[in-house]
């Protein structure tokens, strides 16, 4: 096997794609070579790599054992959950490629001026985190689509004639030539820069407290439901609270389960410059606002959803509108269904389609 070295930054699922090239294969016989009985592209290859299909690789490839474990994402999933990661559900703040036998739905971003600028192009590691819409390097947006076709980026559906990475499986347009970059926001990059300070050094700022990195995502996760709700919802209160602490809310979405995990990097991209609003303020300005703006604890936690601790104090504060429980009413099937639920049915029948015609 001709060596490929692990690049700075390169997730594995990259690797593997250039080793295949570099072999003049397709990177779909280099993988069913290796692992004859698994067919790791119907998975997430850089979350289920273990160390013992990566013992097969480390021989081969003359890479240390140690080298591959870092350029998979379980590393810094556990930094962010600080818990045993789900086997098959999607792992907090890391992109879910939605994969669908060897076709994906999104999940890996790339920088076209990184691309360019490689003299061997490669996938970075932090492109498939969520808090991530932008080049620390060129300040552009990140891309999750084929500049010329739409389609996701599959670079396992290469083919050994296409002999690199900057070119796109489904029409073969080559991804560097995007025409027009668009700069990413200072509020989204200030997230990301938050975000990787806390994975760096196991804490970061929320709300001006010093707060463990799985706390700190946490809590970006619980404002993030907020900015969402707020975005399907036609509540004065959460809107009045919204207003006077300075954040716009962001068009999104109106699908209540989809997480920030499963969004697009330009709907992440507003997103995150909203959310920066929100963590940057000190939560005793927050506490004001909720309490000016008259909204209730129903309003400022969804049932079933998980507050942080740091707003315990604030949320004992807001008046309580509990009621008792609700017969839980039983839709005539002859009445129209809820339009957020349509919508659900319809983006689910989007993606099915999509990937059906690749």
């Amino acid at each position: 096997m001709r060596s490929v070295p692990l690049l700075p930054d390169e997730i594995i699922s990259s690797w593997l794609v250039r080793a295949a090239l570099a072999q003049g294969c397709d990177p779909m016989v280099l993988t069913g070579e290796v692992w004859p009985k698994w067919r790791i592209w119907t998975r997430d290859a850089d979350r289920f790599l273990d160390d013992a299909p990566l013992n097969k690789l480390t021989a081969t490839a003359g890479i240390p054992l140690s080298s591959f474990r870092a350029a998979t994402l379980k590393s810094v999933a556990e930094r962010v959950s600080k818990g045993p990661l789900p086997d098959r559900a999607v792992w907090p703040w890391i992109l879910a490629l939605g994969a669908r036998n060897t076709k994906r739905r999104s999940g890996l971003q790339y920088c076209p001026d990184c691309l360019r600028d490689d003299r061997i192009p490669y996938y970075r590691l932090q492109w498939r985190l969520a808090w991530h819409v932008g080049c620390e390097h060129h300040h552009c947006s990140l891309l999750d689509r084929c500049p010329h076709c739409r389609a996701p980026l599959e670079p396992h559906r290469l083919h050994a004639e296409d002999g690199h990475m900057a070119v796109c499986a489904t029409c073969r347009g080559d991804l560097r030539d995007v025409g027009a970059i668009t700069p990413c926001s200072d509020d989204a990059m200030a997230f990301q820069d938050a975000g990787d300070e806390a994975i760096r050094h196991g804490s970061g700022q929320f709300m001006a407290h010093p707060t463990e990195t799985d706390a700190w995502f946490a809590g970006a996760s619980f404002l993030s439901a907020l900015l969402r709700r707020a975005n399907r919802s036609d509540a004065e209160a959460l809107h009045v609270f919204l207003e006077r602490m300075g954040v716009a809310v962001p068009e999104l979405p109106l699908n209540p389960g989809t997480g920030v995990e499963l969004l697009g990097t330009a709907e992440r991209h507003l997103l995150l410059g909203a959310l920066w609003k929100l963590m940057r303020t000190d939560l005793a300005d927050v506490s004001k606002y909720l309490q000016e703006s008259g909204i209730t604890r129903q309003g400022f936690v969804s049932k079933g959803e998980r507050m942080p601790d740091l707003f315990a104090e604030t949320f004992a504060q807001l008046p309580d509108n509990a009621r008792g429980p609700r017969k839980q009413a039983v839709r005539d099937p002859g009445q129209p269904r809820p339009r957020h639920e349509v919508m659900r049915m319809w983006r689910r029948l989007q993606r099915k389609l999509e990937m059906s015609q690749r």
